[in-house]
């Protein structure tokens, strides 16, 4: 199997377990490419902290002139089309983004190709027409799957829910819910999306910043989505990175602690517009605010369905006052948000203690199972399965 993990460090713990685990079962002979040496490492790291063999992993080089670095998007399909005859040689391909459709585009025979989508967001962009072009698509709960059959880009026999692949593999790498501050006030974590079309970081970043610091209740995580400072200069870096504020205040710009379940983990109240980590935070159903800043027409809009979990502000708003309801208001939400991540998180349920686990098979091998009956491959889940592997280990406790 041929894995080309080209759309970013993000993606990684969203389907590479799954490429680790089918090799590890012997199911595939495994290989990994990447677009630059520097992820090498990271993902070497996972597999050994997953407990997995290394896989082969093959860097994506350009021949110069090509080599010079070009925009993002047009660096990921330079690179497959060098490297198309190559990723094709494999007897199937598993793929987080969907660019690499252009693989099965290409002339020439292609393999099957696997997509798992690198989240489960509620976004239109995540239900696009390039679905067509996958041979199979594991999907991490219903949620997505029903969307996909409604809007005719899959058929039934051909897209499957597995669980939330990310969040399997994030927990078996926090033994408890990581402690963020040493002290115990609530713990804010504001999630912003890149598009400049969505994202409330330009209209709310340093209101909320300067709201929080100026108080002496709340601690705050700003993480914003990694690929919103990715083309930043330094000075802008540096200018926001400045408003951090030692014990209280942490900006993160794209450290692997923004994309590892660190903060959505470690948090007590998620902030954001509309990035698909706030399932993530949903593990453990929390308060959930949401700032519209571009006068989105949400309700009843299925790609603001997450704006169902908690208050819907608007930057300007009184921050403080903001925060508050949203603490004092979660009762309300906390139905909605536990129905919205059973069906959005395939297998997620709570124990009589509100604790999360998984009630059925752990998704990481759930969805290698999957991908070997789609490919008519007959290798049963082995006996120990990994069945029921709780989301908490033993104590991953929620302030």
């Amino acid at each position: 199997m041929h894995v080309p993990a080209i759309g970013g460090r993000h993606q990684f713990a969203h389907f590479l377990p799954v490429a680790f685990e089918l090799q590890r079962r012997g199911t595939f002979d495994v290989t990994i490419f990447v677009p630059d040496a520097d992820e090498v490492a990271d993902i070497e790291n996972m597999a050994t902290a997953l407990g997995y063999p290394l896989p082969t992993i093959v860097t994506m080089d350009l021949p110069t002139p090509l080599g010079r670095r070009a925009p993002r998007k047009l660096d990921k399909l330079a690179r497959l089309l060098v490297w198309a005859r190559r990723i094709r040689a494999g007897n199937a391909i598993l793929c987080a983004e969907r660019t690499s459709t252009l693989l099965k585009r290409l002339p020439g025979r292609c393999p099957k190709i696997v997509h798992i989508p690198h989240g489960a967001g509620d976004r239109a962009v995540g239900f696009e027409k390039r679905f067509r072009y996958f041979d199979y698509v594991v999907v991490a709960g219903q949620k997505d799957r029903q969307r996909l059959l409604a809007e005719g880009l899959v058929n039934e026999d051909r897209c499957a829910a597995s669980g939330p692949v990310k969040i399997s593999a994030s927990l078996r790498r926090h033994a408890q819910a990581p402690r963020l501050f040493d002290n115990d006030r609530p713990v804010i974590l504001y999630n912003p999306h890149f598009s400049e079309k969505l994202s409330s970081a330009d209209s709310f970043t340093c209101r909320l910043i300067e709201a929080v610091a100026g108080d002496d209740r709340y601690n705050l995580v700003v993480a914003p989505h990694v690929r919103l400072a990715q083309n930043w200069d330094d000075a802008r870096r540096k200018t926001l990175e400045a408003m951090a504020v030692t014990g209280r205040v942490i900006i993160d710009l794209g450290s692997c602690r923004s994309i590892d379940m660190t903060y959505t983990l470690g948090a007590d109240l998620y902030v954001g517009d509309v990035s698909s980590q706030v399932y993530e935070f949903l593990v453990q159903p929390r308060p959930c605010l949401f700032v519209n800043s571009h006068d989105a027409k949400w309700n009843g809009n299925a790609d603001y369905a997450m704006w169902q979990f908690g208050d819907v502000i608007q930057p300007d708003c009184d921050v403080l006052d903001a925060i508050g309801q949203a603490f004092q208001h979660h009762p309300r939400f906390k139905g909605a948000q536990m129905a919205r991540a059973q069906a959005a998180l395939d297998g997620l349920d709570w124990n009589e203690d509100g604790e999360a686990q998984f009630s059925a098979a752990d998704p990481i091998a759930r969805a290698a199972v999957l991908i070997e009956k789609s490919m008519k491959v007959d290798h049963a889940m082995p006996a120990s399965g990994r069945a029921a592997i709780p989301l908490q280990s033993g104590d991953l406790s929620f302030r």
